[in-house]
């Protein structure tokens, strides 16, 4: 592959030569149209524009546009609610559970790992910031660097890393029981963003009444499914993140 911008034969070559197949896009189409299909099935979130794929960028990778909702900024000065906030956690996991759920068995989609980041921050501010645990207990909790900085000792700062753990694992199972619903949309949105390689609100919304989509309705709050289980996919068993790494993680956007 020659590099971007070099002369060849007298030509510059403005955009590389790319293997654009159906197999190299299908990655990039999964994880755009698992948070487009997120954002679109959650009351009162973000707006979703558009969705596609972009053949002439290096590599090739898939776009989406999402316009933060206005009316759900801020609660106070520019602090978001709770409602949002856990919104928003649970579309951080769009993408991600869309790709386990339509990507070939094994194969791992290491786009949505920004994401998967930032659902660790925001459940850990969520916890730690404001005291939104997944218990609805009302304490702020302090946070510092020290791993002893809670004055209630280590296995208080364990509780709390657990309640963190707590909202990241029922943010992940709200987004599998939302996209496993509505598989059936999912999948029609990846086959015509493959397609077509761009697709619009319009669009997606004509492919959410024609298959059946079942959106979700106010009040979101996911405390309601406090009691559920918690999965694997828990990121204090992740073996690059502890305890009490968690709670000395920045918590700020």
């Amino acid at each position: 592959m020659e590099p971007y911008g070099q002369i060849t034969n007298g030509i510059e070559l403005l955009n590389p030569p790319i293997d654009w197949t159906r197999e190299t896009k299908f990655p990039h189409a999964v994880w755009a149209a698992g948070r487009g299909l997120i954002a679109l099935l959650l009351p009162n979130f973000d707006v979703v524009d558009n969705l596609w794929l972009e053949p002439l960028s290096w590599q090739g990778i898939g776009c989406t546009k999402i316009t933060k909702a206005r009316n759900e900024g801020s609660m106070n000065a520019n602090s978001e609610s709770r409602s949002y906030l856990e919104k928003k956690l649970v579309f951080c996991f769009g993408s991600y559970i869309a790709a386990q759920m339509i990507l070939p068995f094994g194969e791992e989609n290491f786009l949505s790992s920004e994401e998967l980041k930032q659902a660790q921050e925001i459940a850990t501010r969520m916890v730690i910031q404001y005291g939104w645990g997944p218990d609805d207990s009302p304490a702020i909790y302090h946070h510092s660097n020290a791993v002893t900085a809670l004055s209630m000792g280590n296995n208080h700062e364990y509780e709390i890393a657990a309640k963190v753990e707590k909202m990241y694992d029922l943010a992940y199972c709200k987004a599998k029981e939302m996209l496993q619903r509505n598989r059936q949309v999912l999948e029609k949105i990846v086959e015509e963003l493959l397609q077509f390689e761009i697709l619009t609100r319009k669009d997606l919304e004509r492919m959410v009444e024609d298959y059946g989509g079942i959106r979700e309705k106010e009040p979101f709050f996911l405390s309601k499914s406090y009691d559920i289980e918690p999965l694997s996919v828990s990121f204090l068993d992740g073996g690059n993140t502890t305890g009490t790494a968690l709670l000395s993680a920045p918590t700020s956007d």
